[in-house]
Order: C-alpha cells, then structure tokens, then sequence
C-alpha cells in the first residue's frame, strides 16, 4: 500500500512538473471573472449555450476554463466532442492530479468534469479542500470561468451561484421554461444571492417572441423580488444548430455562418462589454478565498 501511495505520488509530481513547463505561473495581479448559468428545467439548451458562449469568448480573445458541474448530468463533453477519461472525483479520490482532469476543449477554452466530486468536497479534510483550490489557481491560465450548472436551485446549483460574480439564466418561451425560470430569480432573490441575473431567452422563432419572454419575466421581477433582469439577447430556433448537436460539434465551429451562431456572438459580446465585464472580478489570491468561502474551508 505504500508503494502504491509513493507511486501515485510520483506520478501526480511528474504531471504537474510537465504542466508547469508550458503554463506559466500566473500574477497576483491575474483577473478571473466567474459566470454561472443556470436553468429552471432541462432542455432548454443550457449546456449547448454555455459551451458555445465560452468558444465565443475565447474567440475575442478571452482565456476560458468551462467547469461542467450538472452533477451525475454532465453531458458538455458530448456536445464538444471529447471524452472524460478522470473527473473531480477521480482527483478528490486520489487517481489523478488537477493537470489530467483539465482537458483542451475547442479554440483553446478548458474544460474540468466535475463528475460526483463536487457532491463530496463538503465532506473533505480542510486540507484536501486546501490542496484542490491551491493547485487550481496554480495553474492560472484561464481568466473567465463558465460554471454549467445542473437545471433547477439544488444545493450545488445555489453554492455555486454564490460563487459566481454574475449569474446567466437560460430560459426558452415555452410557458413551463418561463414559469420554472421564475422559480430560479425567486430563489435566487428569496436568499439575497445576488442583485441582478443576466437572462438568455434560446429557442425564440422571433424578436417578437424572445422580447415578450424577457418583458413577461422582468415585469414579474420588478413586481414581486428583489432582483433586476438583465436582457443579454436571444438564440434563434436554428435547424444547423440541431445538425452540429447530432454531429458532436459546437455550433459556433461547424456552422460559423448560422443564424444561431451569430446569436451567440453577439450576446458574448454584450457580456464582455468592457463596463459590464470589469464589475464583480477577482484577483487568483480573491478566487481563493472565494473557494473556501463556497466548501466552508
């Protein structure tokens, strides 16, 4: 048994020697601003926006790492078009180091599967909590985090809308997405969780109908809860976007010209606004303590 611990030690040391020879060590100085998106049901494309928002922002030159965290869900792999061999779980279990759970996704964003190890880092040592956060930041490089989250406000879902410096709600028309997106800003409003939410309305035949949904929401939010609605634009129903999910491929690559594609383009843009996207940001030091604040280290 301690042969195999010393081993696996070994292993681990070699990888993040290998990693740390072609990332350099980040600043302090080094800002990372967090995104979580969130839904009120399945279905709405919340995985296919996020995966096709963070390739947008890489594109305008952002460095991006995407944390797929619909626990037990994660299904961002597929629509990339790779495969998870280790996830958090596997690190957290001491099976890989925090270099092999990062895996190179399209134009260059990173991509981490959190698998069922975000369900266990409540119940870590402080110390293995300490080691996951300290080797993550060690490895800089990303300076926007894009969290899927799975559908609806569980536990996971609400640790890491607190995490996050800004929230994006993805919603369609369809009166079930709308009323079940309600239930998100309610809960989100309910705890104090944060002041304002971007909305994303996917899936809209029309400027007519994407508007109608954001002015039915954002009525409701300024009758009823505390919290502002942010209109960052919508996704039209866009049969290549359907194409490039059977084909395991993001939109925004396979059909650059898509109606859809452009869509995508736009509202990264209105998120990366330099105005909007300097608010809430934090150093590598202030992310830190942002992870211990979310697992109670």
């Amino acid at each position: 048994m301690t042969d195999q611990a010393e081993s696996l030690r070994q292993k681990i040391l070699a990888a993040r020697e290998k990693k740390q020879r072609v990332i350099s060590q980040p600043k302090e100085e080094s800002l990372v601003k967090i995104y979580a998106v969130v839904s009120g049901k399945g279905g709405v494309g919340k995985t296919n926006i996020s995966v096709n928002l963070a390739i947008a922002m890489a594109k305008k030159g952002k460095r991006v790492l995407l944390l797929d965290a619909d626990i037990g869900m994660t299904n961002a792999d597929i629509i990339m078009g790779i495969h998870y061999e280790k996830d958090l779980f596997d690190y957290l279990a001491g099976r890989a180091s925090i270099e092999e759970i990062i895996y190179d996704g399209p134009m260059g964003i990173q991509v981490i599967s959190g698998g069922a190890g975000l369900l266990e880092m409540d119940q870590l040592s402080k110390e293995a909590q300490e080691r996951f956060i300290e080797e993550l930041l060690s490895l800089g490089g990303f300076d926007i985090m894009i969290i899927d989250n799975g559908a609806g406000m569980g536990k996971e879902a609400l640790q890491f809308v607190t995490f996050a410096h800004e929230v994006i709600l993805v919603t369609t028309p369809e009166p079930t997405a709308v009323t079940d997106g309600y239930r998100v800003l309610k809960t989100i409003s309910h705890y104090g969780l944060k002041e304002s939410v971007k909305l994303i309305v996917n899936k809209v035949p029309s400027t007519a109908v994407g508007e109608e949904t954001f002015e039915k929401l954002s009525y409701t939010c300024n009758s009823f809860l505390s919290i502002k609605l942010e209109n960052c634009g919508y996704v039209f129903t866009d049969t290549r976007l359907e194409k490039a999910i059977m084909a395991q491929e993001p939109v925004l690559l396979s059909y650059p010209n898509a109606l859809s594609s452009g869509n995508i383009e736009s509202i990264a843009g209105i998120i990366l606004e330099e105005h909007v996207f300097v608010k809430n940001i934090s150093t590598l030091k202030q992310l830190g303590n942002r992870f211990r604040k979310i697992f109670g280290t």
